[in-house]
Order: C-alpha cells, then structure tokens, then sequence
C-alpha cells in the first residue's frame, strides 16, 4: 500500500519560492496557547522541509510583538524580534518610502475591506517581491487574492 504524497505548498509554476509570514503565524508559532499553535507548527515544519523562504516586515513584526507582549509573553516577544531583526528566521524588509506610499493607495482602494493599515503595507511588499503565498490565518490576505497557506 502506497502513502499519498503532500502536494507542495507552493506551485513552482505560479509562486515563488518565498513565502511571507503575518502576524498570526508569528504568535501561533511563539504563544503555545493560541489556538492556531499547532497548525502553525505544522506548516513552518512544511516550509522549512521544501525550502521555502520566509519573508516579513518591520510592521509585521511590531504588530507581533506588541501582541505577545500583551498576552504576557514578552520573553518570546523579546527573543522572536532579536531572530527577525537579525535576519535568524526571515528575510527582514523595512517599510521605506515608496512602500508606505503603495500601502496607503492598497489601503484607500481596500476600504471596504477589514484589511488595515498592516495588511496593505504587507500586500505592498508582497506585490513588490512576486509573492503570492502568505503563512499566516488573516482571511483579509485571501480578500486581498493572496494566497492563504494557514
């Protein structure tokens, strides 16, 4: 009897081969009571075994620490910004200039989305960077016509 094998997460033929990591991922993977923790296990298990690039941002990571911060859990927040500015986990991209200016024409045209400020500064990079794949469980992403892998 054969095992069926897991289909890749990222289409070779439409993504690249990076995919860009949102708040939610970031706490489920950090705050073990959160309800995604385990899938988020999972999948970073997935990503890391195909290779795939993880890439996120300076507001990602403010909005991540900041909430784990809040839930008590300073100490990951502490240590999963010093891996994040360091380059440890992710491909670290600051929000400059011209992004901000593309996040806020995402976020005047998304405005009847729940999409904020965040969301549109993330959609910029990915637009920017070819990504289509976001690791996390913000349904605004999909909205959004990215790719949900959480």
């Amino acid at each position: 009897m054969s095992v069926a094998k897991e289909k890749p997460l990222l289409d070779d033929a439409f993504d690249r081969r990076a995919v860009f990591v949102d708040t939610g991922a970031w706490v489920a993977l950090r705050y073990l009571r959160d309800s995604y923790h385990g899938r988020a296990v999972a999948l970073l298990r997935r990503i890391r075994a195909e290779g795939i690039e993880m890439v996120t941002t300076d507001h990602v990571l403010a909005e991540t620490v900041t909430l784990l911060k809040a839930r008590g859990a300073v100490l990951h927040a502490l240590a999963l910004g010093d891996a994040i500015i360091d380059g440890k986990v992710a491909r670290f991209v600051e929000i400059n200039g011209a992004r901000r200016r593309r996040a806020w024409e995402l976020f005047r045209r998304y405005r009847n989305l729940r999409a904020g400020y965040v969301d549109c500064t993330s959609f910029a990079v990915m637009e920017e960077l070819g990504l289509q794949a976001v690791f996390g469980f913000d349904s605004d992403f999909e909205a959004a016509r990215f790719k949900l892998l959480g």
